[in-house]
């Protein structure tokens, strides 16, 4: 199956997907994306994340975040990172702030004719207040297609991410995106996806809807390698 038609079934999947989700369950909402990734030295980067989350559509932002990150590649296609994130949610009249360490491990490669990475992130939670403090796994993975569509030369990409609550136990969280993406200049690039957003609340799953932009910087020695986009 060629990358184009590889994009075209994965969309109509999560098109039926979307379909399918109970109206009344579901939510719409956004999440804006900074990426900064410069490099130290031949092997070393330093890597910046920072977002912001709407809910009822644009009319309010409830989360954000913004991280600063170390890493480091391996040999073949791995690569560690290590970093922290500050993280803010709006709980009522009172932003609750949480400080998240995080430890990652990449793999960076090709699948088939298409670029495929996969993360395995472990996060350590700890919350202000009385929140109870928690341990998580995620694991996102990306494919990206080598083929451009489209007279603008746009790049499909798919991600897909799962999170587990290692405090509880418990498969609690799943996002899957699809969108293109388009390099305004060398190192300037932006994307535009849909997301499906799932996560388990009470016993039930609950769904929204969400809009996905980002905009991702690069300063390397060279032409960003696929390791090196990896965001």
């Amino acid at each position: 199956m060629s990358d184009t038609n590889l994009f075209r079934a994965i969309f109509a999947l999560i098109t039926a997907a979307a379909a399918f989700t109970p109206a009344l369950a579901a939510d719409t909402g956004s999440s804006h994306n900074l990426f900064i990734l410069h490099q130290l030295d031949d092997r070393s980067f330093f890597v910046g994340r920072a977002n912001l989350v709407t809910r009822d559509g644009f009319s309010d932002t409830f989360f954000g975040y913004v991280d600063g990150n170390y890493r480091y590649t391996l040999a073949g296609p791995w690569a560690v990172e290590a970093g922290y994130r500050h993280a803010f949610l709006e709980l009522g009249n009172h932003w609750r702030q949480e400080y998240r360490p995080m430890f990652a491990l990449y793999w960076i490669g090709q699948l088939g004719q298409s670029h495929f990475s996969n993360r395995n992130r472990i996060e350590w939670r700890y919350f202000e207040g009385n929140a109870k403090d928690r341990v998580r796994y995620r694991n996102e993975s990306v494919w990206r297609s080598r083929r451009t569509i489209t007279g603008y030369e746009l790049t499909p990409f798919v991600e897909e991410e799962f999170f587990y609550d290692l405090t509880d136990s418990m498969l609690n969280e799943n996002w899957l995106t699809l969108g293109i993406s388009k390099f305004w200049t060398k190192g300037v690039k932006w994307k535009l996806g849909y997301r499906l957003q799932s996560r388990k609340f009470s016993g039930e799953w609950e769904h929204r809807h969400v809009l996905v932009t980002g905009l991702s910087f690069f300063s390397t020695k060279s032409e960003p390698t696929k390791r090196e986009l990896t965001e």
